[in-house]
């Protein structure tokens, strides 16, 4: 076991491709399942990658239909499916190869039953799956083990459908990062047709609405003069999108005024806004990330400037709240690493409390576990359970890098009172 500060290392994966992206399921009984995905420059023709679909070492390997992935594309990617478990430690489900991934989000509640997850790729797709269980073993070994009746064993995620978010299509359209509307969808009823913001390499904006189990574009506009890194919703309110670009401009749209113009734009980011996300239990609390290596506080009633600006090692490449208390945001740093930072008092700015230095490589995915207390405790070992002073204060969280395509699942227990 390797101990960085205070979190510590409970199992480690080589993804083999690049790993940029990782998601926790928050959907009970599901919440020890996730997803990671990967990003490769390609240097094969994809035929060679059809092999691999009948390689008997490699079963559970399979081709995502459905998508551009049965062409030939320069950024191969694969997206594999996790669960966790006291017993098997990390348990490989399925793996699918397809284009290269940017970005994939958990619907955070069942549509018409379905778990759902939507994943963004590197040929302007935005892909739909749901994850189904037969409720049957997937191996001998399962079938002889008691484990076997766990509903998680039989996982596998199935395409549901696609959608093209490229204005050209002759061009070369990245997918880079999307968002549900659903997010405040553990305090409120379950949503029927949730939406989905979806931002691209060409500086525009999509956005879908899921009805019927199909995507329906209902907006598209240009965003920002590059790359539009980031966009997420305002869980408060589903028609407000926030967006942030290369061009280190960050936006709010409202979809009941249109989207010709923002009705604000920040400057303050002196590099690209690479990172958004909307805090469901406090209204009007909005965090940022960028290039510049700070990570900013937002009342989103007053946006001239930010709450608070607190800086940190590496330039900022996700953020998210903690989905327990929603007082604590993970934080993919890049260069400087994977951090844990405390804004329970919001009269001061917020402060690192943990670390996380195991990956050699560029930060770039992170997610914290939905699981907490007892249903947490029984997957870390004798020696975190017997540390920790309450069952309560244990998280689970996954982080991934790329270059050195590290899967990291870690645990925190002892939260530093002083800035590390």
């Amino acid at each position: 076991m390797v101990t960085t500060n205070n979190m510590q290392t409970l199992h480690i994966w080589d993804t083999e491709y690049s790993a940029d992206s990782v998601e926790w399921c928050p959907i009970s009984p599901f919440q020890n399942i996730f997803v990671c995905g990967t990003y490769q420059l390609a240097t094969t023709e994809s035929t060679e990658v059809e092999n691999r679909k009948y390689d008997d070492t490699s079963k559970n390997l399979e081709i995502s239909e459905g998508s551009a992935v049965c062409n030939t594309y320069k950024r191969s990617g694969r997206l594999y499916l996790f669960a966790m478990d006291s017993l098997k430690g990390l348990y490989l489900l399925q793996t699918l190869e397809m284009p290269a991934i940017l970005d994939c989000k958990w619907c955070h509640c069942k549509i018409d039953g379905k778990i759902l997850l939507a994943v963004a790729n590197a040929v302007g797709e935005v892909l739909l799956y749901e994850m189904r269980t037969t409720g049957e073993p997937k191996s001998e070994e399962d079938k002889m083990n008691i484990k076997g009746i766990e509903p998680w064993l039989s996982c596998t995620l199935s395409l549901l459908c696609n959608s093209v978010i490229a204005q050209d299509v002759d061009s070369e359209t990245l997918a880079l990062s999307l968002d549900w509307s659903t997010g405040r969808c553990k305090f409120e009823h379950e949503q029927n047709s949730p939406l989905i913001s979806v931002s691209d390499s060409k500086g525009y904006i999509s956005l879908l609405t899921l009805s019927d189990l199909m995507f329906e574009k209902r907006e598209c506009w240009k965003a920002h003069d590059f790359e539009a890194w980031i966009t997420a919703f305002d869980y408060w309110n589903d028609s407000v999108v926030y967006t942030g670009g290369d061009d280190c401009k960050f936006h709010t749209y409202d979809m009941r005024t249109g989207t010709v113009r923002p009705v604000f734009t920040g400057s303050v980011h002196e590099a690209g806004v690479t990172s958004l996300h909307s805090n469901a239990l406090f209204e009007h609390l909005l965090a940022s990330g960028s290039y510049d290596e700070n990570i900013r506080i937002w009342d989103t009633r007053l946006m001239k400037h930010p709450v608070y600006s607190t800086p940190v090692s590496g330039g900022v490449w996700r953020l998210k709240w903690d989905p327990h208390t929603w007082t604590h945001l993970l934080t993919a740093c890049m260069h400087g690493g994977f951090f844990v930072l405390d804004y329970t008092d919001n009269t001061e700015p917020p402060f690192i409390v943990a670390a996380y230095q195991e990956h050699q490589s560029l930060a770039y995915g992170s997610d914290w576990c939905h699981l907490v207390g007892e249903e947490a405790m029984i997957h870390v070992t004798d020696a975190i359970r017997e540390a920790c002073r309450a069952a309560e204060e244990l998280r689970i969280v996954a982080t991934c890098s790329f270059y050195d395509h590290k899967l990291c699942i870690s645990s925190l227990s002892e939260w530093s009172t002083e800035q590390l």
